[in-house]
């Protein structure tokens, strides 16, 4: 065989490979194999800051709590689909329920994608929905089993607060 040939050959394994590499899922952080709910545990937005900064982030399998919750608020709970199902995140606060001012909760990359239903508690009744576009949508209430069409797997990020 010729050196233009072996080359030539070389060359198109190398690239079919790298093209298959390029095909293989991407590993994530946020969402480990077998891991389908996770907690999260945030504090107050602190002066000069814009979001609350978050203490602990953890994942378990469904079924099994993800973090010790003793001491902590649930504040709300993002659901993958449409009427709470699907992979879950509990977001605790560290500061107790919300108030006027309440806690700005950043989406991981993972649900910046995902977010199509939450449910707030302690509360956390008002909402505004920061979509990856700059967007806003606002809810109001405790529940809501989809976010709608303009939002659902569109948001980057949360307010929640006490809105009465």
């Amino acid at each position: 065989m010729s050196l233009y040939a072996r080359t030539a050959a070389t060359l198109t394994v190398a690239a079919s490979f790298i093209g298959l590499v390029g095909l293989a899922p991407q590993a994530s952080a946020s969402e480990p194999a077998n891991a389908k709910h996770c907690a999260v545990v945030v504090e107050r937005v602190k002066p000069q800051e814009k979001v609350s900064r978050v203490k602990s982030r953890t994942c378990s399998e469904a079924g099994t709590q993800a973090v010790s919750v003793s001491g902590r608020t649930l504040l709300v709970t993002w659901y993958e689909h449409a009427e709470y199902g699907g992979a879950s995140t509990d977001i605790y606060g560290d500061y107790g329920p919300c108030d006027a001012a309440g806690y700005v909760l950043t989406a991981d990359w993972w649900w910046r994608k995902s977010i199509s239903s939450f449910i707030t508690y302690n509360s956390c009744d008002g909402q505004q929905a920061v979509l990856n576009n700059g967007g806003a949508v606002y809810y109001y209430g405790f529940g809501t089993p989809y976010v709608g069409a303009q939002a659902n797997d569109n948001i980057g990020w949360f307010k929640v607060w006490d809105s009465i």
